[in-house]
């Protein structure tokens, strides 16, 4: 007869590799070495997740709850919807510069999903839903001109990204090895046109 499942411990081996993620790269979390964390043989962590590749996609949600939740405190601050996006890109890329493996995991790693709920599209595609609700609302607000959001949100992400992958790995000028913050206060400032302050 099948032994049945522990949902204790499937949480338990998500939430140790959510921890590995803080300090090591996806290629290098070990499921033999998870299982052992556990406290469970490393064939047991097979009966819940057939490969590494299914426990990341199974923690893939709560890496996205943790930067939705990131980018809702920056938001939820008040001021202009302009104001807001600005906060919503500097927590954006510290997050990624705080937690450099699940941001990798997410933007990198992971296939890309075709087939998600209304629910788990707004979780998996957080930041994107805030950055075009709030470029809608600059757009209304007068702040911006009126402009294709969808667009312009999808760009700014995939901006944001390159901009972080690129200074982690000192691929800018080595003037600006030291510190992001001028690469991305350039880009908020090319971002929204030059119109205004952004903070």
């Amino acid at each position: 007869m099948a032994k049945p499942p522990n949902p204790e411990l499937a949480r338990r081996l998500l939430d140790l590799a959510l921890e590995e993620l803080g300090s090591k790269s996806p290629d290098k979390v070990n499921m033999r070495a998870l299982a052992q964390r556990a406290g469970v043989s490393p064939t047991a962590i097979y009966y819940y997740f057939t490969s590494k590749d299914e426990l990341f996609e199974q923690i893939k949600f709560d890496i996205m709850d943790e930067l939705g939740a990131r980018v809702a405190a920056a938001t939820a601050r008040g001021g202009s919807a302009r104001a807001r996006l600005g906060a919503l890109i500097r927590a954006y890329v510290e997050w990624c510069l705080e937690r450099p493996h699940l941001a990798r995991l997410l933007m990198e790693e992971l296939p890309p999903q075709e087939a998600l709920t209304e629910e788990k599209m707004r979780k998996y595609y957080a930041v994107f839903f805030a950055a075009r609700d709030l470029i809608e609302e600059a757009v209304r607000e007068g702040d911006f001109p009126p402009r294709n959001a969808e667009l312009d949100a999808s760009m700014g992400q995939a901006a944001i990204w390159g901009i972080v992958t690129q200074f982690r790995a000192k691929r800018v000028h080595p003037r600006f090895w030291d510190s992001i913050d001028p690469l991305v206060e350039r880009f908020i400032e090319l971002y929204f046109g030059g119109k205004g302050d952004s903070t």
